[in-house]
């Protein structure tokens, strides 16, 4: 049994965690969602939320040195840990479905699908040994049972507003169903679970092993994901990401010093700065992630200046990109960081306003993470420059004005004037209503109501985000590609 220097271990982590205060500029939510009725002529027609994945164990082992040390190997991994996973078979076997031919299949061959009940472990090295973990210990940024409780209580929070009290979609969905909703995921573990656990909290049905109505999570290509600034997949987005990353390195530098004498022995003489070894980000993340779930930590991690220092710092290394003082570059990166995923629900709601009840999709769960929903609220300038918590939602809404939609104005008859203002999109983070600053305008936004926003002035927002000539984001990302190799 690893000491308790080196683990951390509770039968029941949910038990002894401590959020703490719900922090507003943070975006956790609390179960009411920070809902607030809208004037009575609005009627609910979609729901986006995007939100970042539950606690997690820190992605790297860090600060194991530290007084008190930050544990090594972390035990709170339980749930995870039986499962059924898929299988496939050659012979059929009860329940299972038999799989379309492939290309290398004999004449005849038959191949079908199932599943298998499985156990997960954990292994770990010693001087080159192999070392069996503990009973729920955890995986590097693996997602924790707290994770999975908190993305739980969300689902269940969003269940208790959207279905119960606003009956946006049925209490139990049929497979008739399959449409009004959509789950996506970044192909990562720890938000494909959170999704799951979202899912379990908003319909509760599928504790029913028969139950007709299946969820589906999507998911895409690294490539091709756009629920997080995507420097995998944009070659010119990884350079200006590392561009004002090491210009936040060069002004913070001197500053982070103060704290060298307090900070480095913790950290094994490392001098604590944004371009560092362990890196600034890295052992900040390892103390939030402590901190989550009650672990102790060293007291100069609890000091307000440094918390404050090294947050800014931290924010400003990931995300100073989307408020450069040179327009162009800013305009640039939001858009390859932001602009496609803006584009998709802007395109949702618009077909919506559009299509009515043709258009089936009323609510859309996007499991994501901390730089998805900062990188969204950069780019409507609504970011408070205070890093999201584990869990942290940005909410959109989009609401229809019954009384626009039967009396249209005269001047969009006649081609005169907007054709319509009868949607309106309202955000919110965490609890905290939003008031974008694109919508501030008069006949942007609902009067007397500045956070229901026009949707035509939300589109007008996300339009101007797009290439001035013309350029897919693909054509702008090849822009900071080196040569190609020949492999």
């Amino acid at each position: 049994m690893a000491t308790s220097s080196s683990s951390a271990s509770s039968a029941s982590p949910l038990a002894s965690s401590s959020q703490g205060p719900l922090d507003s500029a943070r975006g956790r939510a609390s179960a009411s969602l920070g809902f607030e009725a809208p004037p009575a002529h609005l009627a609910l027609a979609q729901v986006h939320y995007l939100v970042r994945h539950g606690e997690r164990t820190p992605v790297r082992t860090r600060l194991t040195n530290s007084n008190p040390a930050i544990p090594a190997r972390w035990n709170f991994c339980h749930a995870g840990r039986q499962f059924a996973t898929a299988v496939s078979d050659l012979t059929p076997t009860e329940g299972a479905h038999r799989l379309p031919a492939g290309p290398w299949q004999k004449k005849g061959e038959e191949q079908w699908s199932g599943t298998m009940r499985v156990a997960k472990g954990t292994e770990s090295t010693k001087r080159d040994t192999p070392v069996p973990g503990e009973e729920g210990e955890c995986l590097l940024g693996e997602l924790t049972d707290l994770g999975r409780a908190s993305t739980f209580q969300l689902g269940a929070a969003l269940r208790a507003l959207y279905i119960d009290q606003l009956q946006l979609l049925p209490s139990r969905l049929s497979p008739q169903d399959a449409e009004a909703v959509y789950f996506r995921s970044t192909n990562m573990s720890r938000t494909i679970e959170s999704c799951q656990s979202l899912i379990r909290g908003l319909l509760p049905q599928t504790r029913e092993k028969e139950d007709a109505f299946t969820p589906t999570i999507l998911v895409r290509n690294g490539t091709d994901e756009n629920l997080l600034p995507n420097t995998f997949g944009c070659a010119r987005l990884r350079v200006l990401d590392g561009q004002f990353a090491a210009f936040a390195a060069s002004q913070h530098a001197s500053h982070l010093a103060t704290f060298d004498a307090a900070v480095a022995p913790h950290c094994d003489g490392t001098l604590p700065r944004v371009d560092g070894h362990p890196r600034l980000n890295g052992i900040v993340d390892t103390i939030r992630a402590a901190q989550a779930h009650a672990l102790p930590v060293p007291k100069v991690f609890e000091r307000p200046d440094v918390v404050e220092a090294f947050e800014t710092a931290v924010v400003d290394e990931w995300f100073t990109g989307y408020k450069a003082q040179d327009e162009a570059l800013r305009k640039q990166y939001r858009r390859l960081a932001m602009g496609r995923l803006l584009g998709d629900l802007q395109g949702r709601m618009q077909s919506k306003a559009e299509k009515g009840e043709q258009e089936k999709l009323k609510l859309a769960l996007y499991s994501a993470h901390d730089t998805s929903l900062a990188g969204l609220l950069s780019t409507l300038d609504v970011f408070e420059q205070r890093w999201p918590s584990f869990t942290a939602s940005v909410g959109i809404e989009l609401w229809r004005d019954t009384r626009a939609s039967a009396q249209p104005s005269l001047l969009s008859f006649l081609g005169l004037g907007r054709s319509t203002t009868q949607h309106y999109v309202r955000m919110r983070y965490g609890d905290s209503t939003l008031r974008l600053p694109a919508c501030a305008g008069k006949g942007q936004h609902l009067d007397g109501k500045p956070e229901f926003c026009t949707l035509e002035a939300f589109g007008e927002a996300v339009e101007a985000l797009r290439h001035e000539g013309g350029k897919t984001w693909e054509e702008e990302c090849e822009e900071g590609r080196g040569a190609k190799s020949s492999k």
